[in-house]
């Protein structure tokens, strides 16, 4: 009967894989604790192991597990990872029970991040792949599956509390494209009897209550690619902070536990009071804030980073005597240490002050000068300010952007620690007038001037690229800290109010009048990507696709603009009817608006042919493509180790797994990352692969094990493969360069890279280039790399 059943329901589970497409359905992942299997989103926050995971092992008899074994340690993590779908045209539990009865499992990859302070001499790449688990949810009768999710472990390696978590598809079933998440470790969080609560303050309710649809963007910043939990603060008038470990998938507001106070002197006298945090940097363990001209850092409970120090109990003060009126991030680590600039103000006027941070212990310097001057007394003006600093972590130099309260002028210079000023670059009074459409006016000091005034904001700099930036109400770029650049296409109308940097080619800017622009390091062409033209196309395009996240009729304002790994983003607030508001982050549209505005520009006409109207575009191919072709493994230029698993095969015949087999995934991968810590060794032989130390006692009785297996009678009703536990070491490229390429001692690495180029001139027609090199200037060498490409044109 339940085969005639199973035939006559197929055709209706199967109709909606052939109506789904690749954009229609969409990962979901969320922390669950141990003992919350099938809840809501926990707080990534525990850091200790399970110990009771190893009693379940000693029941595993017929597996090749040896629980007595010296090398074994079967304990668990605090946390599993839920994954689910939310598709637009299907009900959620729907989809899920579609997926799992046509096949389809996530396949999660857990990346652990570089830790600021390295716990090893040779700081690791690590990733794990995990398939995930199918559970089904209590609730219903047995022989139903009414709700159900998949599960994998949660693991954490100590010195690491930032993960990137990919979860994609294992190509059975429906489409579903791959999705990247954040799941970082919340050390600003404590247990309570009720319910978790946080360290630095109390949460907020309503965002109504604080939030405004008038209130201006603000910058967020943190250490690149090391900060877990971020911290956005700038809210008018209130000692609220947004705070996030998942990269504003999700976010807290809480109001943090500070004094307001305005402690006045003659040497920071009282010109205003704010009750705003100003300014707001999160670290890999510590964050800071401003409030007025006080300064105040929290070191977050990380037991796992292998601090000095246990964490704070309540926010202290740093840099208690100075007047303190901006605070500057610094985004790279140097000697395993973060740091943030502070500036000062009133008495300490034209001075800088440096806060490190090395194991959770927090240090301030007292000014930074040289030879018992401040930069003002360098450069013999009696009434100076410094507006920007920038410190060069790879050259152990800073820069500071300096104005001249009476010209008023500003000046580029350069403070070498250990003690010496250089100026660098003297900025024209006047910005310099564009006098052709190249997008850049070189400054020789021969350019034709406007009647502009120059005022400058701050400055940026790109440590791989080595491209310096002083923005403002107009842009200069240096490419050697000699020569500097106008970049004439951003017309200034608007100020800058904060630069954002990718560090790997883009870069967003937004004005004060909350306009985005972007522009590509090394180009001079600047966009205006919101409000413009080609956002209304996109926008009305995702409205009549039913995306929740865009409204043609809501209110909306934007909080902020930041790149993560999945590249640019923003934060917008909105306020329906009937709401107290809400955040969304969404992902900038930079490759359509860039498209559409490419369209839009490009010079064409319409046309008619048999009644339908459509577009002729003069210049038929006004796009470039790059192709990277015959790359090498990645282990090889990566340094990254991969270990790949599956969950245990169990004798469950519906194919769920219970929380007992789930305890037993727990733990195995918890052995796992336990072998690979003790033994660290690089792409060695297999013989010395870590996992080898696993299974070498119990491979004889290998057979028999798989014997009871394929009889169901496995003890515990688990069984573990020694097979689904490897180290991988030929993880293909698919023709996609990494991130990051470390030239180790005599490495060569030979790839192609073809490039598709055509321009107004030559549409009509192919050509090629001749002569053409590639150049890549590297970090720490200071030489440029020649290679030689192929070439399909």
């Amino acid at each position: 009967m339940w085969r005639f059943l199973l035939a006559r329901l197929l055709p209706f589970l199967l109709q909606p894989i052939y109506t789904l497409s690749d954009s229609d359905c969409k990962w979901m992942a969320v922390v669950n604790r141990f003992d919350n299997l099938g809840g809501d989103r926990n707080v990534f926050f525990q850091q200790h192991e399970i110990l009771s995971v190893a009693e379940i092992f000693k029941e595993l008899v017929d597996s090749a597990i040896d629980p007595d074994d010296k090398n074994a340690k079967y304990l668990g993590f605090p946390y599993y990872l839920k994954i689910n779908l939310t598709c637009k045209t299907l009900d959620s539990a729907m989809a899920l029970r579609t997926a799992h009865y046509t096949g389809l499992k996530p396949v999660v990859t857990v990346t652990f991040e570089e830790p600021a302070h390295a716990v090893r001499q040779k700081q690791e790449q690590l990733q794990i792949e995990m398939t995930a688990a199918p559970y089904r949810i209590k609730g219903c009768r047995s022989e139903e599956v009414c709700r159900m999710c998949w599960y994998t472990p949660m693991p954490f390696m100590n010195g690491s509390v930032v993960m990137d978590v990919m979860v994609g598809s294992n190509h059975l079933g429906f489409p579903v494209d791959d999705k990247r998440f954040s799941i970082n470790v919340n050390g600003y969080m404590r247990s309570s009897t009720k319910t978790d609560r946080f360290r630095i303050g109390t949460k907020a309710t309503a965002l109504n209550d604080f939030m405004s649809l008038s209130h201006p963007s603000r910058p967020l910043w943190h250490t690149h690619e090391r900060a877990p939990v971020l911290i956005l603060g700038d809210i008018p008038m209130s000692k609220v902070v947004l705070l996030s470990d998942t990269g504003f998938e999700d976010y807290f507001p809480v109001e943090v536990g500070i004094d307001s106070c305005w402690i006045a002197s003659l040497s920071c006298q009282r010109k205003g009071f704010s009750t705003s945090i100003t300014d707001s940097i999160a670290t890999e363990s510590t964050l800071f804030i401003r409030q007025n001209q006080l300064v105040y850092y929290f070191v977050g409970h990380y037991p796992i980073l292998h601090m000095r120090g246990p964490g704070s109990e309540m926010w202290t003060r740093v840099l208690n005597n100075i007047c303190v009126k901006k605070l500057n991030p610094v985004f790279f680590v140097k000697n395993n240490t973060e740091y943030v600039i502070a500036i000062g103000g009133g008495g300490q006027e034209g001075q800088f002050f440096l806060i490190s941070v090395q194991d959770g212990i927090v240090n301030a310097t007292g000014a930074i000068r040289a030879q018992r001057k401040t930069v003002c007394q360098f450069m013999k003006i009696d009434s100076c300010y410094l507006i920007w600093v920038v410190f060069s972590t790879n050259d152990n130099k800073f820069f500071l952007l300096v104005n001249d309260y009476g010209a008023p002028l500003f000046y580029v210079v350069e403070y070498q620690r250990g003690g010496y000023y250089k100026r660098i670059f003297n900025i024209p009074q006047l910005v310099p007038k564009a006098v052709s459409d190249r997008g850049y006016v070189v400054m020789l000091g021969t350019e034709q001037y406007s009647t502009r005034v120059f005022s400058g904001r701050g400055l940026a700099f790109n440590p791989f690229s080595k491209i310096f930036y002083v923005w403002g109400n107009a842009i200069l770029q240096s490419n050697d800290m000699v020569s500097f650049i106008y970049l004439s296409n951003f017309p200034g109308d608007s100020p800058i109010k904060y630069f954002v940097m990718s560090f790997n080619g883009h870069i967003a800017f937004v004005t004060e009048a909350d306009e985005v622009w972007v522009m590509k390091e090394g180009s001079t062409e600047i966009k205006r990507a919101y409000p413009s033209a080609a956002w209304s196309v996109y926008n009305t395009l995702q409205v009549m696709e039913g995306s929740p996240d865009h409204d043609l009729n809501a209110t909306q304002a934007i909080v902020t603009v930041f790149f993560d790994k999945d590249g640019m983003q923003e934060l917008v607030y909105r306020e329906d009817p009937g709401t107290t508001g809400k955040l969304i982050k969404r992902k900038f549209p930079l490759d359509h608006i860039l498209t559409y505005d490419q369209m839009i520009s490009t010079p064409h006409k319409g046309m008619t042919h048999n009644g339908i109207d459509y577009i002729r575009f003069t210049h038929r191919c006004p796009f470039a493509v790059v192709r990277f072709v015959d790359l090498p493994f990645p282990q090889r230029f990566t340094r990254m180790e991969h270990y790949r698993v599956k969950p245990p095969e169990i004798m469950e015949k519906t194919g769920f797994y219970d929380q007992k087999s789930l305890i037993v995934y727990q733990g195995l991968v918890y052995q796992l990352l336990q072998l690979h810590s003790a033994y660290h060794r690089a792409y060695a032989d297999p013989v010395h692969d870590p996992t080898w130390r696993w299974w070498k006692n119990k491979k004889q009785d290998a057979e028999y094990y798989y014997y009871m297996a394929s009889n169901w009678k496995s003890s515990g009703g688990i069984y573990v493969d020694m097979a689904n536990y490897v180290k991988v070491y030929n993880i293909r490229p698919n023709n996609l360069l990494p991130e990051t390429i470390y030239l180790d001692k005599k490495q060569t690495f030979l790839f192609s890279v073809y490039l598709s180029l055509r321009t107004t001139k030559q549409s009509s027609k192919m050509w090629e280039i001749r002569d053409v090199r590639l150049t890549q200037p590297l970090i720490h060498c200071h030489i440029i790399q020649f290679l030689n490409p192929h070439y399909l044109l």
